[in-house]
């Protein structure tokens, strides 16, 4: 899962606009991919029912490391649970498939009320988390150029491009240990944690595109599979629709179109192919998202009610969630 962001001083005429322009983008990928026929090559998945489940389950992955990125930003501002915060995530997850992408605006009333951080620090958390996020895209794309280069060079094999592009992971996680955690330079410690988290959760991303190309009988190998999850995760960036509906269908097929020229095999992907793999991606999560997000906000609610058993002008923000 890419960590939901959001707009909370964008108009809401804005945002459902924005919204639109989502289901447009991803109504033509979907018109696209059945016209092409090329989404039918999928159809060959039901023989491995093992990747099936592994890309149903990996968002969940996903989800638990992008909770633990959040979490690590917001306890600065206050204390919030570690179940609590993916549960929020959970929600906002689902949630932000809707128009307006209301997870956003419920997450940041939920802290507000029960965790009692205040707006502007989850506002400020959120502008963190999409700068992290930003650097984990970047450093994906470019330790994907550098190992494909470096392989290339040395006439290794997978094995040293899966290590390269690893690399930034223990890297992070290091510089998390040993930065202090009190004085000038205690935030530190907190971005690199916050960046491992992220970053891992970009290689569960990588691994889900390679098994989704592999399930349809293409190599984009370990470096093209990881340089087009940094593009796909970078979707979420996009003012336009929740979860980069639509504009991470797209995105996924012009990236699939030519990132592949350069890594892997060098096999063309057509367009339409790329959009179909991202569609198929895109109906794995969203299979986890609504019974994981419903339970998320049935959960919420119950622990609302126990942190405020008395109605009062605070839950009014609450409705939102």
């Amino acid at each position: 899962m890419t960590a939901p962001g959001g707009e909370p001083g964008r108009a809401p005429w804005a945002r459902l606009l924005l919204s639109s322009a989502g289901v447009a983008l991803l109504a033509g990928a979907v018109f696209f991919a059945i016209r092409s026929s090329a989404i039918d090559v999928f159809r060959s998945a039901a023989e491995k029912p093992w990747a099936v489940a592994a890309l149903i389950a990996l968002p969940l992955a996903c989800l638990g490391l992008a909770s633990a990125s959040f979490r690590v930003l917001t306890l600065r501002f206050g204390s919030v649970g570690r179940f609590e915060m993916f549960a929020l995530l959970g929600a906002a997850w689902l949630l932000n498939f809707l128009p307006l992408k209301p997870g956003v605006a419920g997450r940041l009333a939920y802290h507000k009320v029960v965790n009692k951080i205040d707006f502007r620090c989850s506002v400020l958390v959120v502008v963190q988390s999409i700068v992290v996020g930003l650097a984990c895209f970047v450093t994906q794309v470019g330790a994907a150029l550098l190992s494909e280069a470096v392989a290339s060079r040395l006439g290794a094999g997978e094995w040293l491009r899966g290590l390269l592009i690893f690399a930034p992971l223990p890297a992070a996680a290091v510089c998390a240990f040993t930065f202090p955690r009190t004085g000038r330079f205690s935030p530190c410690w907190r971005y690199s944690a916050a960046f491992a988290f992220r970053y891992a959760d970009s290689l569960v991303w990588a691994v889900r595109y390679w098994l989704l190309f592999w399930i349809a009988g293409r190599n984009v190998g370990v470096s093209g599979a990881s340089a087009i999850a940094g593009v796909s995760q970078s979707a979420s960036l996009v003012p336009i629709a929740g979860n980069g509906l639509g504009v991470r269908e797209w995105l996924v097929g012009f990236s699939a179109r030519v990132l592949p020229k350069w890594f892997g095999d060098g096999s063309d992907v057509p367009l339409a192919f790329g959009v179909s793999t991202e569609l198929v991606n895109r109906a794995c999560e969203v299979v986890v998202a609504i019974p994981v997000g419903l339970l998320c906000v049935w959960w919420l609610a119950g622990r609302r009610r126990s942190v405020l058993p008395v109605s009062g002008p605070a839950d009014a923000g609450m409705s939102k969630l």
